[in-house]
């Protein structure tokens, strides 16, 4: 990543209030959080093929990175200068002699071409720990996607360190973004904009759920983004959103939701729209302008220092006073980056502080048996001056003639 100096200073800060030395990250997102590389093992084998990095407290700007040989030549794809890279396990890649090797093949048999690798995650971890001077340290790991007993094995592995969980310190750290993952975020929607509006390009009598889904899906892919969820209905079908998409033919007068998003670069969009295939009904109409008011209060009035659940009351509020009295919610949005979902999540009374510099993906969806899904979501950067829309499209209520 660019921008290394906030991630660096946020993980110091986070490190000294937690009172630990070590850093280690067991998830794909936080992997990606400090090295800048999307793990195919944690990605695509995240229950057999473990990727990790760890930083310390002395050099929280260089992480060390550990993954299974089969993919440990993604060091080579690093976004921050990194302390050393370790394979683990058992993988061939033959050099027959006397073959000249390019600079890129050199690097990667000097750092990640060990002969006698460590046999497993564990036993790379702990040697990293043992070579950087850790034996002893107080470390913090990411306990949410560790095995179970990987904590406590290291602990016996290293008998004069204190291991403990850190899942929620990496939350926290992650909570403010870096302008390179704000520009991840932003592309990342704009890809998914890119894919609501090929769907609507094909929107007419006959076309059908099934057919949306891929011209969003294959706008994504074109886009150079990767389609995660794909959420689309006709109609009074929106209120059961999460089914599979129907061969059903879209009729004139159908509403038409999306609930759908994508990532780019390791970064995740999720954006919501509602369409009127012809004019719209007028619950629909009277529905959809409390929902984007509810938006927009939040868009206006979110500001650093405002809790979640301060978030969440203001926005429900402005639904309420905009025509829809019995508007309830469980959340009304989250913040979004390297994970869908994550901190700060806008919900009743979470006391968790929204920071400058925080992306909230701000949402309020609304069900209604006979009428169907009204949604809006975007995201957004909360600024001390202001917050700044990262979506460009457009958030009235879109009417396909």
């Amino acid at each position: 990543m660019t921008s290394p100096g906030l991630r660096t200073a946020r993980l110091a800060q986070q490190m000294d209030e937690a009172g630990l030395d070590v850093l280690v990250a067991t998830s794909a997102e936080n992997v990606l959080y400090l090295t800048g590389i999307s793990s195919v093992g944690g990605l695509n084998h995240p229950y057999s093929s473990r990727a990790l990095a760890v930083v310390t407290r002395e050099r929280p700007d260089a992480p060390y990175y550990a993954s299974g040989r089969s993919d440990v030549d993604q060091f080579l794809d690093a976004t921050t200068a990194l302390s050393g890279a370790v394979g683990y396990g058992t993988f061939y890649r033959e050099l027959p002699e006397g073959t000249e090797l390019t600079d890129r093949e050199q690097r990667f048999i000097e750092v990640g071409h060990d002969p006698v690798p460590p046999p497993n995650a564990l036993a790379a971890l702990v040697g990293i720990l043992k070579d950087s001077g850790q034996a002893a340290a107080r470390i913090g790991v990411d306990e949410n996607a560790a095995p179970l007993g990987f904590l406590d094995r290291l602990a016996e592995e290293l008998p004069g360190s204190r291991v403990r969980p850190a899942g929620a310190l990496f939350q926290q750290a992650r909570k403010v973004k870096t302008e390179t993952e704000v520009q991840r975020i932003t592309m990342s929607a704009a890809i998914a904009e890119a894919g609501v509006r090929a769907a609507l390009e094909i929107a007419a009598d006959g076309v059908t759920e099934q057919d949306m889904v891929r011209a969003f899906e294959t706008a994504v892919a074109r886009a150079g983004g990767r389609p995660r969820f794909t959420l689309i209905k006709f109609g009074r079908d929106g209120v059961l959103g999460q089914t599979r998409p129907s061969d059903r033919p879209l009729r004139r007068g159908d509403s038409i939701w999306f609930d759908a998003g994508c990532t780019y670069r390791g970064y995740w969009s999720d954006i919501a729209r509602t369409a009127s295939f012809g004019a719209p009904c007028a619950r629909l109409e009277r529905v959809y302008a409390a929902m984007l008011a509810g938006e927009e209060a939040a868009l206006a009035q979110a500001r650093p220092g405002m809790t979640g659940g301060e978030l969440f009351d203001l926005t429900v509020e402005a639904v309420r006073a905009a025509g829809v009295s019995h508007y309830r919610r469980q959340h009304v949005g989250h913040g979004i980056g390297a994970e869908i979902y994550e901190p700060v999540l806008i919900t009743p009374g979470n006391p968790d502080v929204i920071e400058e510099g925080t992306v909230v993906n701000i949402e309020t969806p609304y069900y209604e048996f006979g009428l169907g899904g009204v949604h809006i979501e975007d995201p957004f950067v909360v600024g001390a001056a202001g917050n700044r829309l990262l979506t460009t499209l457009d958030r009235s209520l879109l009417v396909i003639e």
